[in-house]
């Protein structure tokens, strides 16, 4: 019984959608604001059940649309196109459903500081 729960960990670990990458990069502090924000995830997502905010200062969070073809040739992946953002702190937050049915949320976080 021990070697069957052994066994079963990893695929309990792995079956949440992670970032593996991110574009900014998390707390990356930016000269200018981005065009978008991409996401790169460790498995398939479930596009059309992604929820995204964006939230600056102390302001309430705004849901973001994803373009109607989000995936931009990648299931792992969302482009999300942002609108010009003024000098700040920003946090985007995610909730995405893994095509194995596992929903993950996070946030990713960076400045637009145009003195740099």
């Amino acid at each position: 019984m021990a070697l069957a729960f052994l066994l079963a960990v990893p695929s309990l670990a792995s079956s949440h959608a992670i970032v593996l990458e991110s574009s900014p990069a998390a707390d990356a502090v930016l000269a200018s604001a981005p065009p978008q924000v991409t996401l790169r995830f460790n498995s398939k997502i479930e596009k059309r059940f992604t929820r995204i905010t964006l939230a600056a200062g102390d302001r309430p969070p705004a849901e973001l649309a994803l373009p109607e073809r989000a995936d931009h040739g990648s299931p792992d992946r969302l482009v999300i196109p942002l609108r010009p953002l003024a000098p700040g702190v920003y946090v985007l937050r995610y909730r995405v459903l893994a095509v194995d049915g596992h929903i993950t949320e996070g946030a990713l976080r960076f400045t637009v500081d145009s003195q740099r």
